[in-house]
């Protein structure tokens, strides 16, 4: 694997990166990171421990995305977001995984094989640590800034309050992205879900037009970065 980096006056770094609190001066990244800037991107996340259904419905929010040529962004975790990468590869898609740790350092190790096939499709995998950086768990939580920071939109899948999926949540809703979730009846690990339902800023999705429509109110923002004044 070949490891870059940028640094955040470079053209490849993400533009709307550059626009949240806490923005890291440079990046480490395997891949075509150019393509996010590029292309629209959305994270697709959820919990490790899904329900079937969960994961089906995952799998084909990846594969549309996909077939919209929007990017899938998430954190390589199990569950959800192996399934919604999947879907986005198995249809020709491009995937954006964010790590908490080095790039020498897959997590999880069993998706080492999954971060090599995104790399190999036009795809990135991107960390702001260095190769060789230990990974603590706070890493996690921090990640997750940047999970929804580099893109235009945010889509639980599935969720429990107390998961990391929620952390994610947190950030967008700080960064005013725009926030979907899928119907909590559609899923069985949803306390998340359902408490995202009670906020009148979250798109509920029930059906694939539902989908779609969040869809093109992504594909209709303008792109717009800080100015920095001397």
């Amino acid at each position: 694997m070949i490891i870059e980096n940028c640094t955040i006056e470079s053209d490849k770094y993400p533009l709307h990166l550059k626009n949240i609190n806490d923005k890291p001066s440079i990046l480490y990244y395997s891949g075509a990171i150019e393509c996010i800037n590029k292309y629209k991107n959305i994270a697709v996340i959820g919990t490790r421990k899904a329900s079937e259904n969960g994961l089906k419905i995952a799998y084909e929010t990846g594969a549309f995305l996909a077939k919209n040529n929007i990017n899938v962004v998430n954190g390589l975790a199990l569950g959800c977001d192996t399934e919604a990468l999947r879907g986005a590869l198995d249809n020709g898609g491009r995937c954006i995984v964010l790590l908490p740790c080095g790039l020498d350092n897959i997590q999880p190790k069993s998706n080492r094989s999954l971060a090599d096939r995104i790399v190999q499709n036009g795809g990135c995998l991107i960390s702001e640590y260095n190769v060789g950086t230990p990974l603590n768990k706070y890493q996690y939580v921090k990640r997750d800034r940047l999970q929804s920071g580099i893109c235009q939109g945010v889509l639980v899948v599935e969720a429990e309050m107390n998961s990391g999926t929620m952390h994610t949540v947190k950030y967008a809703e700080e960064q005013f992205k725009r926030i979907a979730c899928y119907s909590h009846r559609l899923v069985k690990f949803s306390s998340g879900n359902e408490y995202l339902e009670q906020n009148k800023n979250v798109n509920i999705l029930s059906d694939r037009q539902q989908l779609e429509e969040f869809i093109q109110n992504i594909n209709s923002e303008l792109t717009y970065t800080q100015l920095t004044l001397f």
